[in-house]
């Protein structure tokens, strides 16, 4: 078995699912797939799912990806819909300028994409 054919086998379990993010959509990557260009802290989040309830823990995390101690993983939640805005928060903070890696959950599934808020 070639390493290329064992990546691909792998590529999309860091993106089951559609999502996209001020208009970008991620693009699968391993370990994490990425919004390519940083977003604004308001940037329409959009995700592909036929669920109910999609579930996003954005974390803030460091230039290795690894989440910053001591940090807050701020939660948003999309009963009903598939589109909402990054600074719909549960806790009503916005995001500030970094880097964060977003786990989408809907379908029993996680999308875990780094996206830099701008």
């Amino acid at each position: 078995m070639s390493a290329a054919f064992a990546y691909g086998l792998f590529a999309s379990d860091s993106l089951p699912f559609p999502v996209s993010v001020g208009g970008q959509a991620a693009k699968d990557g391993t370990p994490f797939a990425k919004i390519e260009n940083p977003v604004a802290a308001d940037a329409e989040l959009s995700v592909e799912s036929k669920d109910g309830m999609i579930i996003v823990n954005v974390s803030a995390v460091n230039a290795k990806n690894e989440p910053v101690p001591g940090s807050t993983p701020a939660v948003i939640l999309l009963q009903g819909k598939t589109k909402t805005n990054l600074d719909k928060t549960m806790d009503g903070k916005k995001l500030v300028a970094g880097n964060y890696l977003m786990s989408v959950v809907s379908e029993g599934k996680t999308a875990s994409i780094l996206v830099t808020i701008k």
